[in-house]
This record gives C-alpha cells, sequence and structure tokens, in this order.
C-alpha cells in the first residue's frame, strides 16, 4: 500500500513539473568556406519558448553559423538536431531537406529584390506546407495577410519588393518568416535596415511569436543593449568559436567586450527595463572614432585609491582626467602618474596650504565636470571637500558599505563632524550616484 502511494505521488510530482522542450541541439558544428575553417566546432541548444542572440564581431562566424543551420550550407562536421531529428550533410537527402523546410525558417541579413509583390513574397512562406503541385489555399493567403498586418506592410501588397526601400522590405520578409509557422526562427541580422521603432516592433514580434506558439528564435543582432533587452539568452563568436553562453548579464561582462569586440565597456541595468545595458567607451585602436568624453574635461577629488578605477575608465572613455592635491605615496596620486594625469602634489599626510588649494580650485573651475570620490578625510585633506563646492557640474559618489545609525552610507571622516557636514551640504545640493553609473550619468549630463 506504502510503495503504491509512493509511485502514485511520483507520477503527480513528474506530471507537475513542466517539461522543458529542445527545439534545437547543436553539436560540435564545422563549417569551411573556400577551404577555410569559418565555423569551428560549436555547441549551443535552444528550448522551446526561448529566443537566443548570437552576437560578435564581422567575421566572427555568426552568418556562417546560421546559413548552416538553415540548411543552406554544408557542414563540414558536427549534427544539428531541430525538434529532435537529426541532420547532417553526410546523410541528408531531398526528403529531409523537406522536412527542415517545415520546421525551420530563414531570415536573411540582407532583404532580395524580385518583381513578385508583397503578398506573393509572403505567400512564398507556405511553400514548405503544400503538396508538391498544390496551390495555395484561402487559409493559405488569410495567414499571409495576417501576418501582413502584424507587420505594418498591407500597406505593400500589391506593390513589387523591388520598389520597396530595404527596411520595407525586410518587414516584408518578416512575414514571410511568420507566416512559416515554423518550430525554429533564425534571423540574421532582422533589424539592420529598420529605424528604431521598426526595431522594437520587429523584435516584440519575434518575442511574441515564439511566446504564442512555443517555438525557438535564433537572432543575431549587432545592438548588445537590444540583444540583452530581448533575448533569454546570449552566445558570443569570435574567430569561429563560442567563446560565451549565458543569460544576457552572464555574457555581457567587460571581459568579454574585450575579446569579442577589442572594445572597453561598462554594463549596468537599464533604469527602465532592468536588463543589462552596454555602454562602449572606446578602444585604443578606435580608428579615430570620436569617443563619448572626447573634448571633456573631468576633475577627480579623491585620495587612498577611491578614485584609482575610475581614472582608468574616465581615460578609456576620452575624457581629459585631472585630480586635485594627492599626497606622496598615496595610491591616487601613483595611479595619476601612470596615467598621465594633472594633479596637485602635496607631502605625505601634510596639511593643504593655501597655494595648493588654489591650485587645486583652478583645476576645479577649469573642468566640465568635478567628482567628489567617497573617501577619507581627515584635517590635513579637509580642504579637498571644500574645493568641492566650487564646481558647478558635481558628482558626488555614494560610498559603498553599511549605513550608519542615520541610514547614511559612512565615509571616513577623522575632522569631528567638518567632512561629513560638508559632504551633506553637497548631497542636498548635488545628489549622489554609485560610482558604477557615474559614467552614464556623464554622459546624460553632455546631452
Amino acid at each position: 500500500m506504502t510503495i503504491e502511494r509512493t509511485a502514485k505521488s511520483e507520477l503527480q510530482d513528474s506530471e507537475m513539473k513542466p517539461v522543458v522542450q529542445r527545439v534545437l541541439d547543436v553539436d560540435g558544428l564545422s563549417t569551411r568556406l573556400d577551404g577555410k575553417l569559418i565555423v569551428d566546432s560549436v555547441s549551443l541548444s535552444v528550448d522551446r519558448g526561448e529566443v537566443v542572440g548570437v552576437v560578435g564581431a564581422n567575421g566572427s562566424g555568426k552568418t556562417t553559423l546560421m546559413r548552416t543551420l538553415a540548411g543552406l550550407i554544408d557542414a563540414d562536421s558536427g549534427r544539428v538536431s531541430i525538434d529532435g531529428d537529426w541532420f547532417d550533410s553526410a546523410s541528408e537527402n531531398r526528403s529531409s531537406r523537406r522536412m527542415r523546410a517545415r520546421k525551420v525558417a530563414y531570415m536573411p541579413q540582407s532583404a532580395e529584390s524580385h518583381p513578385f509583390s508583397a503578398f506573393e513574397s509572403v505567400l512564398m512562406g507556405r511553400y514548405p506546407h503544400l503538396g508538391r503541385f498544390q496551390l495555395e489555399g484561402s487559409a493559405d493567403r488569410d495567414l499571409a495577410w495576417r501576418a501582413m498586418e502584424r507587420t505594418s506592410t498591407t500597406e505593400f501588397v500589391n506593390r513589387k519588393l523591388d520598389t520597396l526601400s530595404g527596411g520595407e522590405r525586410q518587414r516584408v520578409v518578416l512575414a514571410r518568416v511568420l507566416v512559416q509557422e515554423a518550430d525554429l526562427l533564425l534571423m540574421d541580422e532582422p533589424t539592420a535596415s529598420l529605424d528604431l521603432r521598426h526595431q522594437i516592433l520587429t523584435m516584440d514580434l519575434v518575442r511574441e511569436e515564439v511566446g504564442r506558439r512555443n517555438a525557438g528564435a535564433v537572432v543575431i543582432l549587432h545592438d548588445l543593449s537590444l540583444s540583452a533587452r530581448y533575448c533569454d539568452r546570449l552566445v558570443i563568436m569570435n574567430e569561429g568559436k563560442k567563446i560565451a553562453d549565458g543569460t544576457p548579464w552572464e555574457v555581457l561582462t567587460p571581459g568579454n567586450l574585450r575579446v569579442a569586440f577589442g572594445v572597453e565597456g561598462l554594463v549596468e541595468p537599464d533604469p527602465v527595463t532592468g536588463k543589462p545595458h552596454v555602454l562602449l567607451l572606446g578602444s585604443e585602436d578606435s580608428s579615430g572614432e570620436e569617443l563619448v568624453g572626447a573634448g571633456r574635461k573631468v576633475h577627480l577629488i579623491c585620495g587612498a585609491g577611491s578614485g584609482r578605477e575610475l581614472m582608468h575608465q574616465l581615460k578609456v572613455a576620452g575624457y581629459e582626467v585631472s585630480a586635485g592635491v594627492l599626497g606622496t605615496g598615496d595610491s591616487d596620486r601613483e595611479a595619476a602618474e601612470r596615467l598621465g594625469l594633472e594633479y596637485v602634489s602635496a607631502p605625505p599626510f601634510a596639511t593643504i596650504s593655501d597655494e595648493q588649494h588654489e591650485a587645486h580650485m583652478e583645476l576645479v573651475r577649469d573642468a566640465d565636470h568635478v567628482v567628489l570620490c567617497a573617501m577619507a578625510v581627515g584635517m590635513n585633506n579637509v580642504r579637498n571637500v571644500v574645493a568641492a563646492a566650487g564646481a558647478t557640474s558635481l558628482f558626488v559618489i555614494e560610498p559603498p558599505g553599511v549605513s550608519g545609525e542615520s541610514g547614511d552610507l559612512e565615509v571616513g571622516d577623522y575632522t569631528d563632524g567638518l567632512a561629513s557636514g560638508l559632504r551633506r551640504g553637497l548631497i542636498e545640493q548635488f545628489g549622489e550616484v554609485p560610482e558604477s553609473t557615474l559614467l552614464f550619468e556623464l554622459a546624460r549630463a553632455q546631452g
């Protein structure tokens, strides 16, 4: 009796747990073009209901991977499973290609131009579901019309595809992908030719289609923040290899951006969506492109290591950076010297003199923005905090750590409350920001 109850309980538990269905499995896929290895031993998977984004620099193998998955290019080695059916170049025949065509809808990077009407082009998405000599029926035409309504392309219904703009053709091709009702959507830069509004609408449609039919999608995107907003997982390609695979937060790291794109970047929560937002700061070989901080001066009031990371980040972002009064042996002074920053020199642990304070004030007045770091303050350097009051654009960095009795986050104050009082007055006037969001705040302040 006990055994029966246990078995029944286990059966009920198994019925309650949702079974995740895999729509795509890629095992060790490699592809060569003209004898050159373009995709190198890539393995990945997509579950039903999941949108997976593929990102990477130009030439990293993204499009070749997508065309191989779609069956347009023969793989050199490896296997692809779509909805449990395995395909490889050695065993694929006409029948298996037709089966793949029913299961996979492919949207190319560039929408083709031909003299068919937009409606005829969309209706072509129904061909894999028709018999060899079967013509489209009213149900197929209804599906095509609804797909054009969803993509806002009904106004082009009788227009020839070669008379449409690139973005308009892209939306017609998206309608053709939707009307195919495939289990797997493979989309190569579906937003590339679109304006901002239609980029959002396109990705909304992809998510809606995947959720509505419990399908899966693999989407190549160049906009990393857009990828993070719409994709459940991201895969980064670099030189034909998969170098990262996971959630957007796991994949979009400064280290991965550096390896895959050769850029420095910050990844912070988008203030609206909470998804990762990527701010590219530039690179050493940015080919003359203007960096976000180009032509702007930022002055750091720091000490004892509180400004080292920001010095580097600001320099990489293209800002001209200076620092306040720094004593000999201070780690921020050492960092400023390594980076070639202008600062005001002082002996170790010496009280800031009138001359040093005036030199500091000149740097404050000359800067577009001043940043007061979360540094410890004693009577010897309290005039650094006084200097911050001379700024017209000031960012007070919120200190890390545990809140004090007042509820405010504490910094080291060895001035009997003088420094804390000065700091609170500056916060009341200018507010307070976490160090992690400073680069975003500076970019916003520049308009």
